[in-house]
């Protein structure tokens, strides 16, 4: 049966939480601010785990292949040794965002069966999981298809790759003058997004939304989940950044969101009590600090061309054109455009004539200055624009311990996950 709605209302069990997919941390940070214990992280990137554990100095960090046995049974065994009793991370996003090609057969996408597969061998009271807002409208094909279903989607997948190297090879001339999207390539991509129309139609019942599929996946392991889209800005962040937001459970409560607390200025107030936070207010104290006067407050060099680019770029546009999230100068005044992992395609300092370093980037994504990145500039810039606000984590962690302030006695729901836990 579970324990009822009521009761979860009305105490606190200590929570310890695996972060799977964990990279740097920013998630798992933002858990820790709400007063989350973090046993460990997963990820199979070294250097960002080198973050991590700098950063979480009393968990432990695996590394290596969520869908490797030998990565499983140790985070099993960790899972197991600190009584962990939530689960949280993010898989792998570039499979479903909109700025990737969102290829339906991108192994990465379907990461998350093995983070359903840890929460049924772990048995955690919740889990979170978020990606990006492009998983919303993302379709997986079926697991069982017709002969003639398979024909049709071959057909599908075709026009959808063409699509693909016809939108990549336009962003790259739109960023960078080495290469070139003519009118014939236009043309062609005019084509086959009328095609990809009929073709989809056709395709119809060939394929799910993910989201569908993440729900049918953990309702048959006995959790029931909710998702909703949040915005980091909503909550503190000075960046617009959507993510949608899983919450699972295996017990009897009702799952429901944090509420925002800041919002839009130009739109009357809500259930918010203050106006976003801007870029302005997140770094101007920055804007004569000295090269490495704060870690990973490094300054790019760029040449003298490129100067007079940023120079002759309005704010509030990108140095190529357009309105692209790579070279974007952000106005001051309201919050960034999403940081983005564009290496040196960052968003443009909206005073300065050069990009953001990473320190500022770290900034708008809220972590604090004393939070260390391991690693290259071009890998802290990664761990940057991968990461969850931790400001974000915190909201979403708090409102997870609301949630559960309902088990009578603290021991019931960790007596409960640690025999859970025993095997034969």
């Amino acid at each position: 049966m579970g324990i009822t709605g009521k009761a979860l209302r009305r105490a606190k069990p200590p929570f310890v939480a695996l972060d799977l997919f964990c990279g740097c941390g920013g998630f798992s940070f933002g858990f820790q601010q709400a007063g989350i214990q973090i046993a460990a992280g997963n990820d199979i990137w070294e250097i960002a785990g080198k973050t991590f554990k700098k950063n979480h100095s009393d968990a432990d960090f695996i590394c290596g292949d969520i869908r490797s046995q030998g990565v499983r049974s140790t985070l099993i065994e960790v899972a197991e040794k600190k009584g962990c009793n939530v689960i949280i991370g993010g898989p792998p996003c570039q499979a479903y965002s909109m700025a990737g090609a969102r290829d339906v057969d991108d192994e990465r996408g379907r990461l998350f069966e093995s983070y359903v597969s840890l929460v049924e061998e772990i048995k955690p009271v919740f889990f979170v999981m978020e990606n990006v807002s492009g998983i919303l409208t993302m379709r997986h094909d079926k697991n069982e298809l017709s002969a003639t279903q398979r024909v049709k989607v071959r057909a599908l997948k075709s026009l959808e790759k063409r699509r693909a190297d016809l939108m990549l090879l336009r962003k790259k001339a739109k960023n960078t003058n080495r290469f070139s999207f003519s009118r014939k390539d236009q043309a062609e991509l005019d084509l086959v997004n009328e095609e990809l129309v009929v073709q989809r139609q056709h395709c119809i019942d060939c394929r799910e939304l993910v989201t569908d599929k993440i729900i049918r996946a953990f309702l048959s392991i006995g959790y029931k989940i909710e998702f909703r889209l949040l915005n980091a800005a909503d909550f503190g962040a000075p960046q617009k950044r959507e993510r949608v937001i899983f919450i699972g459970t295996s017990y009897d409560c009702d799952i429901d969101f944090p509420k925002p607390t800041y919002g839009d200025p130009e739109l009357p107030l809500g259930n918010y009590k203050k106006p976003w936070k801007t870029v302005r207010q997140a770094i101007c104290d920055l804007e004569n600090a000295k090269e490495g006067e704060l870690q990973a407050h490094w300054f790019t060099d760029h040449s003298p061309e490129f100067v007079r680019r940023i120079r002759d770029t309005r704010v509030g546009t990108g140095i190529y054109g357009g309105y692209s999230d790579a070279w974007y100068k952000n106005p001051p005044d309201e919050p960034s455009r999403t940081v983005k992992e564009n290496h040196g395609g960052v968003l443009v300092h909206y005073s300065h004539d050069r990009v953001m370093t990473p320190r500022e980037l770290a900034r708008l994504q809220t972590f604090p200055d004393s939070f260390f990145f391991e690693g290259s500039k071009s890998d802290v810039l990664v761990q940057i624009g991968n990461a969850v606000p931790p400001v974000l984590g915190k909201a979403i962690g708090s409102h997870l311990c609301g949630l559960s302030k309902g088990v009578k006695k603290l021991s019931n729901i960790y007596s409960l996950q640690k025999r859970s836990l025993v095997r034969p």
